[in-house]
């Protein structure tokens, strides 16, 4: 009897053995599976952290770079608009200086010769014919000392038709030059050094800023 007991015991034990070395197992795969779920978890929040962080890098280096798009961009756009700037006040200082020494030539024996030749230019851009020469006041010493009659002579040379002049002066705010009309005062030419200077500026200035800028040739 006490035999059978034993081995019901030993029987138990063992089997309870084999139930504690199973539980074992059991915990230890769980384990396993937990650290390697953890580990997996790891490297994927690795991975989602890096490539959050490229993604971080990569807008950094396109908004670095449209920063420095723009900043070149408006750095090209001052540097042209600075040099515009300086082109422009020197071609206006040519043109100031120009306009002086007209203004001196005004003052000169020489003068006579270019009112002629203006008063000629003029009346034949018009075609001759009964024309009025409008002259500036300050400067009406000088015209009435021009021969009119040789000049419209010049000028039916020049169109075929007959002229005349009729000289007037006026307070014009020029300094120097004519300006001729027809009669009627349908037609007009201004040939005051002014508007010599406004038909020709556009001209002028390109062939100005070619000598004083001139275009550098590509190497």
């Amino acid at each position: 009897m006490l035999t059978g007991i034993a081995m019901s015991e030993e029987l138990i034990e063992k089997i309870l053995e084999q139930g504690r070395i199973e539980a074992r197992r059991i915990i230890e795969e769980a384990e396993e599976e937990a650290r390697r779920i953890l580990e997996e978890a790891k490297v994927k929040a690795r991975r989602e952290v890096d490539e959050k962080i490229e993604a971080i890098k990569r807008g950094a280096e396109e908004r670095a770079t449209m920063i420095r798009h723009v900043a070149e961009v408006k750095a090209r756009m001052a540097y042209r608009l600075r040099i515009l700037e300086e082109k422009n006040k020197i071609i206006e200082e040519v043109f100031k200086a120009a306009y002086e020494r007209l203004n001196k030539l005004t003052e000169t024996d020489e003068y006579l010769g270019v009112l002629k030749e203006l008063i000629i230019e003029a009346a034949v851009s018009i075609g001759g014919g009964q024309l009025k020469v409008i002259a500036p006041q300050h400067h009406e010493k000088a015209v009435k000392k021009l021969d009119f009659q040789r000049i419209a002579k010049a000028v039916e040379g020049e169109t075929g038709n007959r002229t005349e002049f009729d000289v007037t002066f006026e307070p014009l705010k020029v300094s120097g030059g004519v300006i001729v009309e027809t009669k009627d005062g349908r037609v007009m030419f201004d040939n005051t050094f002014e508007g010599r200077m406004k038909r020709l500026r556009s001209m002028l200035v390109k062939e100005i800023g070619s000598i004083l800028f001139p275009k550098r040739r590509s190497v």
